[in-house]
């Protein structure tokens, strides 16, 4: 037993593991979910160069090989309109479930279609899912896990669509791309299993009014101390005020319903604690995919060969550059708990700034013979760095805060609403690549693509609080324009003697603003 674990605090570390053991099997359960959409992502990668092959019974042109890539930035739109509303209404869990269903079915098809137009279909299909699944995975993490381990955990998601993407490159190496989808489908339907014996959200129940359900939940998953006491209490009591003016559980026609829902949005939308995470959102979402990583995970092959030269083993680059990407994303658990969120994030947005130049700068000099220093570790450095880059703090960054700065009365809507920019800027960004590249060369697609990540970065840098060890109610409050200098003022002066006292305290100064 470790020194903090003596005799007289062994009840308290066994519910200290026990808790993180809850949380460990319900992040589990998204986490190898979110694995299989990573498969889908890299599929594109195994399945483009295998239809070029002489003896592939499908063949597919130039156009419609960047369909199968980028479709499912096209349909992730549908599975946002589809979830958005279904958040709010039958529940976390319920929706999680449901992500399960398109995606089968489109890794079934995959293995017994024989046409170009079957796969886009299948390809649509998975886009649905992992549009569906996109907002709600990391809501998930971030509603069941306490403060000081939610970056760590949210970080799985990033490392979950890593592992993904290095699953279905590494398979592809060996099998064919049907044996491949066969394979990753079974990793879909063992995250079904871990989903259905997962509770519901405890945030989503208390915000039902199942206030002792909710409180159940949360204290098996979290234990009883008096941290995760004060944050329950907090959250049950703002939520309590907050219904006390709606009109929840009133029976009235659909037609009101949908006046009193554009009413809803039209009210939200001029709340600094809606209409700023969404703005944000959106410009994160931009800069993720504009940073490449979904280029990269589409187009591997063909961006060594064109990066590193023709002579390169393409497959076998892909491979280690998955592996590189692996090994960040673990580093990157890490470091969301021991760095800043913002430090992180534009230190290596810088760095993906630098390395796009580079590679545009490599390519170009290579085409015009202008070249000092020639080398296969020139531009697998450069891609190297690049990589690095994406995993180590633009992705981790990018899922980490789009399960945290959402106001709960609002998380569904606006984690639905602020995914669409994930959507459309994958489509854009997977389908334009291969069209900029051979129009105006693959040196310009870089420095276009780096500009753009830039000038998001330039105004993330003014919007996003700083949200490491702060709980999600703190984080709603910094959004609102409450400081934790005006919450302090707030309190009685007698607060710290009475823990009670506190708790309640704590929550007045929300409601009072």
């Amino acid at each position: 037993m470790s020194h903090d674990c003596t005799r007289n605090d062994y009840p308290l570390c066994r519910n200290l593991f026990q808790e993180r053991h809850k949380i460990c099997f319900i992040t589990a359960g998204v986490s190898l979910n979110i694995v299989g959409h990573g498969c889908v992502i890299g599929f594109s990668a195994v399945l483009i160069p295998s239809l070029r092959l002489p003896e592939s019974h499908i063949h597919a042109t130039p156009a419609e090989e960047s369909w199968i890539a980028s479709v499912i930035g096209f349909a992730l739109i549908m599975g946002n309109i589809i979830i958005t509303p279904l958040m709010d209404t039958i529940g976390r869990k319920k929706c999680h479930l449901l992500t399960i269903i398109p995606n089968m079915i489109g890794w079934i098809m995959l293995q017994l279609v024989n046409n170009v137009a079957g796969l886009i279909t299948a390809r649509i299909l998975q886009g649905i899912a992992m549009g569906m699944l996109g907002p709600l995975g990391s809501i998930i993490i971030g509603e069941m896990t306490d403060p000081k381990n939610r970056g760590a955990f949210l970080t799985c998601v990033s490392l979950s669509l890593t592992t993904g993407v290095l699953a279905s490159h590494a398979l592809g190496t060996y099998f064919s791309w049907q044996y491949t989808a066969l394979i990753c489908s079974f990793v879909t339907f063992a995250s079904l299993i871990l989903i259905i014996y997962s509770p519901e959200s405890p945030s989503w129940l208390i915000s039902k009014g199942r206030f002792e359900e909710g409180r159940r939940v949360f204290l098996r998953i979290r234990g009883e101390t008096d941290d995760q006491e004060e944050e329950l209490e907090h959250m049950i009591l703002a939520q309590k005020m907050a219904r006390k003016s709606s009109v929840e559980g009133q029976k009235i026609t659909f037609g009101r319903k949908l006046r009193r829902f554009c009413s809803y949005l039209g009210e939200a939308s001029r709340k600094p604690e809606f209409y700023k995470p969404i703005t944000l959102m959106f410009l994160t979402y931009t800069m993720f995919q504009f940073a490449g990583i979904n280029v990269i995970s589409s187009y591997t092959m063909d961006i060594i060969a064109q990066v590193v030269g023709p002579e390169a083993n393409a497959k076998f680059w892909m491979v280690a550059l998955d592996i590189e990407r692996l090994i960040c994303n673990i580093l990157a658990v890490f470091l969301m708990r021991t760095m800043k969120r913002r430090v992180l994030l534009f230190s290596t947005g810088g760095l993906c700034i630098l390395s796009y130049l580079g590679k545009a700068y490599y390519v170009f000099a290579k085409e015009n013979n202008t070249l000092l220093f020639d080398g296969q570790w020139i531009p697998i450095t450069l891609i190297a760095l690049y990589m690095f880059s994406l995993t180590v703090g633009i992705s981790a960054i990018t899922f980490a805060i789009s399960g945290e700065i959402f106001p709960l009365q609002y998380r569904g809507l606006g984690g639905g609403l602020s995914v669409l920019g994930l959507s459309l800027n994958f489509f854009i960004a997977v389908k334009c690549f291969p069209v900029l590249n051979g129009s105006i060369g693959l040196p310009l697609t870089y420095c276009l693509y780096a500009g753009i990540v830039l000038l998001c970065l330039a105004v993330i840098w003014f919007m996003l609080p700083e949200t490491k060890d702060r709980t999600l109610q703190e984080i709603e409050d910094i959004f609102r324009g409450i400081s934790p200098k005006d919450k302090r003022s707030a309190r009685p002066l007698n607060a710290a003697a009475v823990s009670q006292m506190r708790r309640c305290s704590s929550v007045s100064s929300h409601i009072l603003y």
